[in-house]
C-alpha cells in the first residue's frame, strides 16, 4: 500500500476536527433554548425603562384640610399653611417603554402622577431625568420624553384586533424594583371592564386585556407583548389577592389615546389646519377636512389627498403625524409630500400660532359657564389672594354640566386635566380640543365664611 504523505494526513485530521466544530457549533446555534420567548425578550427588552419617581410629602400641623384634599394644589396652601412642616421623599417605581427613537415612553398615569422629579434607566444602564409630555387619568396613560445624544431602540406597535384567546404572551417590567424581569402566560380573556378606586375616584376601565402573566407592582406602565415582539398592550393593573389576573391596557386604545396627547396644537399652540384621518389605503393618512385661511389651505393641500412624508419622516398613522409636528414651532416651514389621485408632489407649510376662538362661548357651549380671568383685585376681593392665577366663574347655566357637577359662581378654575390653568386664554385652548361625552377632571378652589376650600370635579363635555 501506498503511504499517505504527512501533509496529506494532517490536512485529513484538520478537517476531520473543522467539520466537527462545525456540527457543535450548529448544535448549539439551533438548540431549543433559543425560544420564541427568547428572542422576543431580546428584540423588546433594550425599549423597556425603569421609572423612578420623586414625590414632595407636605405634613402641616395647622392646614385643617390636610389629609382631604390633593396634594395637586399643595402649591397654593404653602404660603397661607406654611408653619410647622415636614418634608419627606418617596420613590414610588414603575415601568414604561420607549415607542419612538425621539425618546418618547409611554407608562401608566398613576406610575407619575403627583411626581416632583421623573428618573429612567434603561436596560443598558445609562439614567436619563425625562419630562412629562402630557397624560391622561381616565385612560390612564402618560408620556415621558427623555433626550439622548443617539437615537433609542423602540417597541414596535401591534394590534388588538386580532388577539387571540390562548396565544402566549410576555410581561416585561421592573416589579418591585427588579429590573428587566419578565413573566409569561397567556391571553386569559379580553373586553374586560373593571372599576378601580383612584385618587380621581371611580375609574372604570373598558376593553381590558386579562393575561395570567404575573404583573406585580413596579409592572405597571410596561409592555405587553405578544410572540412576535409587537407591543399588544399596556400593563396597568392586578386583582388584589388573586394569583394570575393581570389586565393590560389594549395597544389600540393606547394608540387612541396617544394621538389626544401628542395634540402638537394643544401643546404648542402650533396651527397645521388640516384634520387627517387613517383609512384602508398604503399611500398614507387622508387629509379630511382643511380649516380656511389656515397654513394647509394657503399651501393649496386639499381634502382627500394623502399625506405621505414630513419633510424625510415617513407617516404611516395619525400618530407619526402629530409626533412630526409637536416637534415644530411657530414660524417652522414643513415640506409635506403628497400623494393626490396617483400624482406624486410635495409642498412647503409654514406654520402659524393657533388661533383662538371665542373662549366665552365656547365655554359657555361646551360647560355651561361664564367665565373671566382672575385678576388680583378680584382675588382680594373674594379672599383668595393667595391664588396666583386662574378662571373666575361668573355664572353657571342651568342644567349644564358645569351645575350638575355642582360648580358656582365665585369658583375659580386651576387645573383642567393635567394642566395649570392661568388665564382664559389657556383655558380657550383646551376648550378647542374638548370633544362631545368627552369627561375631563378640574380643579377648583374657593373661598367662603368657613375659609379656604379646594376640590375636584369630574364634567362631562356637551
Amino acid at each position: 500500500m501506498k503511504k499517505i504523505p504527512v501533509f496529506c494526513s494532517i490536512f485529513l485530521t484538520l478537517v476531520c476536527v473543522s467539520l466537527l466544530f462545525h456540527k457543535v457549533f450548529a448544535r448549539e446555534t439551533t438548540s431549543n433554548r433559543r425560544t420564541p420567548v427568547v428572542i422576543a425578550v431580546e428584540k423588546v427588552g433594550p425599549a423597556v425603562a425603569n421609572i423612578s419617581t420623586e414625590r414632595l410629602i407636605t405634613a402641616r400641623h395647622s392646614d385643617p384640610f390636610f389629609g382631604s384634599r390633593s396634594e395637586l394644589f399643595d402649591q397654593f396652601f404653602n404660603d397661607f399653611f406654611g408653619q410647622s412642616q415636614k418634608q419627606t421623599v418617596e420613590t414610588p417605581l414603575g415601568s414604561g417603554v420607549i415607542i419612538d427613537q425621539d425618546g418618547y415612553i409611554v407608562t401608566n398615569e398613576h406610575v407619575v402622577s403627583r411626581a416632583s422629579k421623573i428618573k429612567v434607566r434603561l436596560s443598558d444602564g445609562k439614567d436619563f431625568e425625562a419630562t412629562m409630555i402630557s397624560s391622561d387619568p381616565i385612560s390612564d396613560l402618560a408620556v415621558l420624553k427623555i433626550n439622548s445624544p443617539t437615537p433609542l431602540p423602540f417597541i414596535k406597535m401591534g394590534t388588538s384586533k386580532d388577539l387571540m384567546i390562548g396565544e402566549p404572551v410576555i410581561a416585561l417590567g421592573n416589579p418591585f424594583g427588579l429590573e428587566n424581569s419578565i413573566t409569561t402566560g397567556v391571553l386569559s380573556a379580553t373586553n374586560r371592564t373593571l372599576t378601580f378606586n383612584s385618587q380621581y375616584g371611580d375609574i372604570k376601565y373598558e376593553g381590558l386585556i386579562q393575561t395570567d402573566a404575573l404583573i406585580n407592582p413596579g409592572n405597571s406602565g410596561g409592555p405587553l407583548i405578544n410572540i412576535d415582539g409587537d407591543l399588544i398592550g399596556i400593563n396597568a393593573a392586578i386583582v388584589n389577592q388573586a394569583q394570575g389576573i393581570g389586565f393590560a391596557i389594549p395597544v389600540d386604545k393606547v394608540r387612541q389615546t396617544l394621538v389626544k396627547l401628542f395634540n402638537f396644537r394643544e401643546l404648542n399652540k402650533i396651527w397645521f389646519g388640516a384634520q387627517v384621518e387613517e383609512d384602508d389605503s398604503s399611500r398614507g393618512i387622508k387629509v379630511s377636512s382643511i380649516e380656511p385661511g389656515s397654513p394647509a389651505g394657503k399651501a393649496q393641500i386639499k381634502v382627500g389627498d394623502y399625506i405621505t412624508k414630513i419633510d424625510s419622516k415617513e407617516i404611516l398613522d395619525v400618530l407619526d403625524f402629530e409626533k412630526s409636528i409637536l416637534k415644530k414651532n411657530a414660524g417652522d416651514k414643513l415640506f409635506i409630500h403628497i400623494n393626490r389621485d396617483g400624482r406624486e408632489f410635495k409642498v412647503g407649510v409654514k406654520l402659524e400660532k393657533a388661533p383662538l376662538p371665542s373662549i366665552e362661548k365656547l365655554a359657555l357651549e361646551k360647560l355651561g359657564l361664564y367665565v373671566q380671568d382672575l385678576t388680583p383685585q378680584l382675588a382680594k376681593q373674594l379672599n383668595l389672594w393667595w391664588v396666583k392665577g386662574g378662571v373666575l366663574i361668573s355664572g353657571v347655566q342651568r342644567s349644564s354640566p358645569a351645575a350638575e357637577v355642582g360648580l358656582k359662581e365665585g369658583h375659580v378654575l386651576v387645573y383642567v386635566g393635567q394642566y395649570r390653568i392661568n388665564d382664559v386664554e389657556e383655558l380657550g385652548a383646551l376648550l378647542k380640543i374638548m370633544q362631545k361625552s368627552d369627561v375631563w377632571e378640574i380643579g377648583i378652589v374657593w373661598s367662603d365664611k368657613l375659609g379656604e376650600h379646594q376640590g375636584y370635579a369630574r364634567i362631562k363635555i356637551r
